[in-house]
């Protein structure tokens, strides 16, 4: 499936974020992670499953299992 290959660069950042302890970077890279994840959700009509961005709470605190018109945005 070549639209998981995309992930690719959003993950790199991530891990370089970390290596690099950026904590603003690893910031920006998880929202544009979270964001595409959702957006290739969509366009594949499988936006009922929603990625919000990790918290706190114990896993799978970033997963949304709310329909998308109720799912609320983190």
């Amino acid at each position: 499936m070549s639209n998981v290959t995309t992930m690719e660069e959003p993950l790199l950042s991530i891990a370089d974020a970390i290596e690099t302890r950026d904590r603003r970077r690893f910031a920006a890279s998880m929202r544009g992670l979270t964001d595409g994840c959702n957006a290739c959700h969509t366009s594949l009509e499988r936006g009922f499953i929603a990625i919000g961005l990790p918290t706190d709470q114990q896993p799978p605190a970033n997963q949304i299992f709310a329909p998308m018109g109720n799912a609320q945005k983190k």
